[in-house]
């Protein structure tokens, strides 16, 4: 049988330091995974509500989500933790992201597509 806890504050276990459950359900990612670039079909090492990544070209990548957003307004954090491609790397977020994927590009000092070695991205918003 399943259980259900209601709260409305959390606090630590001497009673202090209160925080409304909303900040929490809404200040946590949704969604994240932390991929290799350079592996075909940017191969997944961890993630949270990610169903799986696309490599569509060099530098371009999908993350599929497992559970959908519930809109388009959501925000998406991407970078390359490896160190030693990420030297003037700029990661973009495409505009075009739907509830269920976001589309990601990395581009080297030149503007050229590049592959990054540990992507990694974080998904914050309301899931469906």
């Amino acid at each position: 049988m399943a259980s259900e806890l209601r709260v409305n504050t959390l606090k630590d276990a001497n009673g202090n330091n209160s925080v409304a459950t909303s900040v929490v359900f809404n200040g946590s990612a949704k969604a994240w995974v932390e991929y290799d670039g350079t592996a075909s079909g940017a191969t997944i090492g961890d993630s949270f509500n990610v169903s799986s990544t696309d490599d569509d070209a060099t530098g371009d990548y999908g993350v599929n989500f497992t559970n959908a957003m519930g809109n388009t307004k959501y925000t998406c954090t991407f970078g390359d933790g490896e160190g030693t491609s990420s030297s003037g790397l700029r990661f973009l977020i495409d505009a075009g992201s739907t509830t269920s994927s976001q589309e990601l590009y990395a581009r080297n000092v030149s503007n050229s597509a590049q592959d990054v070695d540990a992507a990694s991205v974080v998904i914050h918003g309301d899931l469906a």
